[in-house]
Parts: structure tokens; sequence; C-alpha cells
């Protein structure tokens, strides 16, 4: 049986129609697969990337983790060896102020004993000056001889020297122990001042008589030269003597009286009465006041401001305090 053609028309028509819809169906059937796949398959990558990023942050943090620990257990070794170093300075710095305490103890006693002994040593020279001197209080010395006036020994020449220049009284028994120049070379200029004769008599009195004499005749000539006597002193008291003999030069060329004492004093007489001073030291205010010059070394002042706390000292103290001192020192 045949088919009309419009028939068989619409027959294909129908069939194109579904096979168009099949495929419009496949097709958004495949589109919407398409995006989840993709979407599933981007978390997946993004999931696997944190992984890792987390596996290296995890590691890193394991690293730094490891190297605080490290660089605290440095820190505490560090701080540890600090603590030891301040505990060991801190003893030696205790041991150190034990030794300065110390010293300045040993310091201050040694201060006190050298103050002493100096003084010890001032008194003793004192002492040693004052016997020398008073050893040689039956000496004389005659200035300005002319040298080879002497024939033979010197003592009888000096013994008949005196009665010619001096006037003597008479039946003094003069008895002279030994008499000779002054121990220094002989002048070898004819300019030089001839040496000085030193005369040790047997007996005070008899100098004394003959130095008094000299003295009260004020001029004495041999062979037409002037001559003088004086007393034979120690070479440092003749020191003294002969600085507080300038001075007393000055104050009577101002027309002021002053003369030396024994061993080395200065009186001046003022308008306000006589004074006496010990030392040219202790009188260089009232002399620089009269417009004299004092020339005191460093040494003297020195010994002066010594002796003047001495005495300050042993007014307040006692003696007891410098023997402690010498006792400690002994026992160290």
């Amino acid at each position: 049986m045949s088919v009309p053609p419009k028939t068989r028309l619409a027959n294909k028509q129908g069939v194109s129609k579904e096979n168009d819809d099949q495929k419009r169906a496949t097709a958004c059937s495949a589109t919407s697969i398409s995006p989840d796949a993709a979407s599933i398959e981007n978390e997946k990558l993004a999931t696997i990337s944190l992984l890792e990023e987390m596996k290296k942050l995890r590691q890193e943090n394991i690293q730094g983790h490891n190297h605080t620990k490290e660089s605290l257990n440095r820190l505490e070794k560090t701080m540890t060896d600090i603590k030891e170093q301040i505990a060991d300075h801190q003893q030696r710095i205790g041991e150190l102020e034990g030794r300065v305490n110390s010293t300045e103890d040993r310091g201050a006693k040694h201060h006190r004993v050298l103050r002493y002994l100096l003084q010890r040593e001032r008194q003793h020279s004192a002492e040693c000056e004052e016997l020398q001197n008073r050893m040689r209080r039956n000496n004389l010395r005659i200035y300005q001889i002319p040298e080879g006036s002497e024939v033979g020994n010197m003592a009888v020449f000096v013994k008949d020297l005196l009665p010619k220049v001096l006037t003597l009284p008479a039946g003094l028994d003069i008895n002279i122990e030994r008499a000779h120049r002054s121990l220094q070379s002989r002048p070898t200029s004819s300019t030089a001042p001839p040496r000085s004769i030193l005369v040790r008599f047997l007996d005070a009195a008899v100098k004394d008589v003959v130095l008094q004499q000299a003295w009260r005749q004020g001029k004495v000539t041999f062979k037409d030269k002037r001559i003088f006597f004086d007393q034979d002193y120690s070479p440092e008291l003749q020191k003294k003597r002969s600085k507080v003999h300038s001075v007393v030069k000055q104050l009577k060329q101002k027309n002021i009286q002053a003369k030396c004492l024994y061993p080395a004093r200065l009186k001046i007489k003022l308008d306000s009465g006589e004074k006496t001073f010990a030392t040219l030291i202790s009188a260089s205010d009232t002399l620089e006041k009269l417009g004299v010059q004092v020339t005191v070394g460093e040494r003297e002042r020195i010994e002066e401001k010594l002796a003047e706390e001495w005495i300050s000292r042993r007014r307040s103290e006692n003696d007891t305090l410098f023997m402690a001192d010498l006792k400690a020192m002994v026992e160290e």
C-alpha cells in the first residue's frame, strides 16, 4: 500500500525533529555535567596546593620552633655564665674592698708612725747637735791668722800669742790641750782667707775669760792685721747663726737694735718691747713687716710645721697611740 507523499514528508519531518530534540538533550546534559567536574578538579588541586603549603608552613614552624628553642638555650646558658661572672665579680669586689680597707688602715698607721719617727729623728738630731756643741765648749776659734805664722808646735804658738794680743788677767793659767788649723786644704791663692785655728783649753772657764776679753777689746790685731775670736760651733749651728747674723745686719742698717743669742735665736728691740724668736721662721712675719728679707729653705719650713703639729698633737693625745701603731706594724 503506498503512502501518500504528504504523509511521508510529515514522517520525515517528525523523525528529524526527534533527532534534533535528542541532540539538544544530549548537548544540554553534556553542558550541565562539564562545569561540575571542572569545579571538583579545581577544588582537588586547590586542596592539594593548600596541603602542600600547610606542610611547608608546618616544616617552617618546626624549624622556627627549633631555632627559637636553640636560641633560648643559648640565652639561658649565657645568662647562667653572666650570673656566675657577676657572682665571681662580687666576690672579687668584696675581697678588693677588704684589701683596700686593710691598706687604708695600714697607710694611716704608717702615716702616724712616719710622723712620729720624723719627730723623734728631729729630737735626736737636736740632742746630738746639743751634745756636739757641749763637747766644743772648751774650744775657741781664731780667724785671719796668716798661714805659716806658727813655727813648730801650734799649741805653744797660741799660748805665746794670747798674752801679746789680749790684755789678760795677771796669773791666768793658760793650759791648752791641743791646737791646729781647721781640717781643710791649705789655700793655694794668696788672696784666699787663711784657715782658722782651733784651740782646745783644758778649762772652759779660761776659754771664757779669753773670749770675753777679745770681745771687750773689740779690735784685736796681729802683725798689723785684724784677727777675730769666736766660739767653736758645730757646722750646722754655724749655718743657722750665719743666717741670723745676716738678719741682724739688715736690722741694724734700719737702726733697729738686734742680736743673735745662743744657739741661733733672734732678739729684736721694738717700740712695743723686746721680742725673742727661737727660729727665723717664727720671726718671718715680724721681719716682713720691718722690710727685712729672710731666706728659709723648704726643709726648714716642713720641719717647723711638723714640730708645731707634734706639739699640738701631744697636748691632745697620748704617746700610747704611737706605741700602739708601732706594735701593729711589728705584728703585721
